[in-house]
């Protein structure tokens, strides 16, 4: 039926042998049948005369077939890894057409995907998440493949960054949708993956070595290139920034890295992540490259944003493992945060320039400047969104050992009168339920109170009135407590 049959026929039997290899076959079963299930499969997905969804679930089930290889292979390791080397012969070079398949231009003033993008990204879906797999089952028979996936993705993932734009940052396209099949289908989906197996191939041993090999290069641009298509994915969408203007809670849930909403934004975070562990400060001197040229021009504060919070996520990472920042790239991106911090019309620009000044003073004491400022901010901002960034880089602030923090009572009283003063204005009882505001008022609290304990038995200073106030509307978050 799959071979001969119509498409409702074979959309039918594909859905029952996706469940079958899912779900009921035997590992003997399926070793018996592995080939003709992969040969029929195989057939169907190179088939253009047939609909690009049924085309997807075609490569659907051969990844289903992975997960069964998996169970096998130890009994059986030579068997079933020749088996699977063989079968991706065929497979890997229909993979990498796929990539590079095109998306059909459509309406500059669409807001919503259209209709006719939905089986191509479903296929480029499945095709991306089968080499995924296929990684994770089989990583040394894709490795002498990733220098090429990986050109393929990043150029994709430059092609379709206009697309994402306009579908999410200038729109409201509704992203996150799967078809009946539970195939995803949305560009939001496609390009999450593609960010994931980007992610994956930057790691692998022979795209690091061509990288390497032209990092010292002269016109070598490549640091430069990823950090423009890292920016241009962390950019904040339309969705996410309406989510943050109701709920500043959301906003800190990226901040704690607790959010359970995986997105482009905090995949690329992630991506620079792994650029610093590989690459140390040349990531950092790379990154800070394109960003300076983001705040040059007219360029939108979105993408200044993006940047800065790639920085955030990098300068993060580098304190959690103990790595230095140079006093003359901190001073660099102070200038940076400076612009940033008086960007009046874009709280969220404001908001990212003040946490990232909490970080920096981490690193070398340079940005500790800032530290007044944004203790002041913590109550003559206008925006309640920024008012939070500003408590939770006051945190930022007191942990920095270089700051001038320790023991300094004026400062100590400065903080938590700022914070008592917020936390007066705030109906408590609407706050019970956004774990990661109150998170982070305990948090920066509690770091105020350990610059002199005394202040416990003051009088004067309320500093365990408010840690008790916390603690009494955040009872039921184990954080909190």
């Amino acid at each position: 039926m799959i071979t001969t049959g119509s498409d409702n026929q074979l959309h039918g039997a594909l859905i029952v042998l996706n469940d079958l290899v899912e779900e009921s076959l035997s590992d003997d079963q399926f070793f018996s049948m592995a080939q003709d299930i992969v040969k029929v499969v195989y057939d169907i997905a190179l088939n253009d005369s047939r609909k690009p969804v049924l085309r997807a679930l075609a490569v659907c089930v051969f990844r289903g077939c992975f997960d069964l290889m998996d169970t096998v292979k130890d009994e059986h390791p030579k068997e079933v890894t020749a088996f699977a080397e063989e079968a991706l012969k065929g497979w890997l070079p229909f993979f990498l057409d796929i990539i590079k398949l095109q998306m059909p231009g459509c309406d500059p003033q669409a807001d919503v995907q259209p209709e006719s993008w939905n089986g191509l990204i479903a296929l480029k879906f499945q095709v991306v998440k089968c080499l995924l797999k296929v990684r994770s089952v089989f990583s040394g028979l894709l490795l002498p493949h990733t220098p090429v996936f990986f050109q393929a993705i990043w150029q994709e993932l430059s092609l379709l960054e206009p697309l994402y734009e306009q579908m999410y940052l200038e729109n409201e396209a509704q992203g996150r949708l799967e078809d009946a099949d539970g195939l995803p289908y949305t560009l939001d989906f496609l390009v999450l993956e593609e960010l994931d197996l980007f992610n994956h191939c930057l790691k692998a041993s022979p795209v690091r070595k061509e990288l390497e090999a032209q990092l010292g290069g002269q016109g070598s641009t490549w640091l430069l290139d990823i950090s423009k298509v890292a920016t241009s994915y962390s950019r904040i969408t339309l969705e996410e920034q309406q989510l943050w203007d109701i709920d500043v809670s959301l906003y800190l849930a990226e901040e704690q890295s607790v959010s359970a909403n995986y997105t482009p934004r905090t995949a690329c975070g992630d991506l620079l992540i792994k650029l610093g562990e590989w690459l140390g400060p040349k990531a950092l001197e790379g990154l800070y490259a394109y960003t300076k040229s983001v705040f040059t021009g007219d360029v939108s504060w979105r993408r200044q944003e993006a940047a800065l919070y790639l920085l955030n996520m990098l300068l993060s990472d580098f304190l959690d493992v103990g790595r230095t920042v140079s006093p003359e790239l901190s001073q660099a991106y102070l200038e940076l945060v400076n612009y940033a911090i008086n960007q009046n019309q874009e709280p969220l620009l404001r908001a990212r320039g003040y946490l990232v000044a909490g970080l920096l003073s981490q690193c070398n004491g340079i940005a500790a400047s800032l530290m007044d400022r944004t203790i002041d901010a913590i109550t003559s901002e206008s925006s309640e969104l920024v008012q939070a960034a500003c408590i939770k880089a006051t945190e930022g602030f007191i942990r920095s050992e270089v700051a001038g923090v320790k023991g300094n009572i004026q400062l100590q009283t400065k903080i938590v009168g700022a914070i008592n003063q917020w936390i007066s204005t705030q109906d408590m009882t609407e706050i019970e339920e956004a774990d990661d505001l109150l998170v982070t008022l305990a948090e920066t609290l509690r770091a105020a109170i350990n610059i002199d304990k005394v202040v416990t038995v003051s009088s004067d200073v309320p500093a365990l009135d408010l840690l008790f106030l916390i603690a009494k509307h955040g009872s039921t978050n184990w954080q909190v407590r």
